[in-house]
C-alpha cells in the first residue's frame, strides 16, 4: 500500500467519512479555499490507480466509496512512522511525545491502566 500525499490524504479523510461520495460532495466538505473540480477528479483517479478508491458510473456520473479502510491505513502508516522515525519502539515514540508536551506522564499512566482494564 503507497502513502498518501496531504492533497490524498485531506481528501480520503472526507471519502473515509462518507459511504459514497460524488465529486462535488468532496469539494463541498473541503476548506477554503476548495479546488476546482478537475483537480479534484484528477486526485481521485490517483487515489483509484493506488487501490484506495472505486468508482461506479451512474448516469453521467461517478459515485467514488473507500476501497481501504481508515483503520488499516493508520495502522501501516503509524507502523512505518514507528519503523522510520522511532526504530520500532513504542517507547521512544511516547517519549517523543513527552519531551514534545504532547503528552504528559499522567495521561501515558491513564492510558496504560485504560489499556489493562480493557483487556
Amino acid at each position: 500500500m503507497k502513502e498518501l500525499t496531504k492533497a490524498e490524504e485531506q481528501i480520503m479523510q472526507v471519502i473515509w467519512d462518507n459511504e459514497e461520495i460524488l465529486i462535488k460532495d468532496v469539494i463541498d466538505h473541503l476548506p477554503e479555499p476548495r479546488p476546482a473540480y478537475n483537480t479534484v477528479g484528477t486526485f481521485m483517479k490517483i487515489l483509484e490507480s493506488k487501490g484506495f478508491v472505486s468508482r461506479r458510473k451512474i448516469a453521467n456520473t461517478f459515485i467514488y466509496s473507500q476501497v481501504i479502510e481508515k483503520k488499516v491505513y493508520t495502522k501501516k502508516f503509524m507502523n512505518g512512522i514507528l519503523g522510520r522515525y522511532f526504530d520500532d519502539s513504542v517507547e521512544n515514540l511516547l517519549s517523543f511525545m513527552v519531551d514534545e508536551k504532547k503528552l504528559d506522564l499522567k495521561q501515558v499512566e491513564a492510558l496504560i491502566k485504560k489499556r489493562k482494564g480493557n483487556d
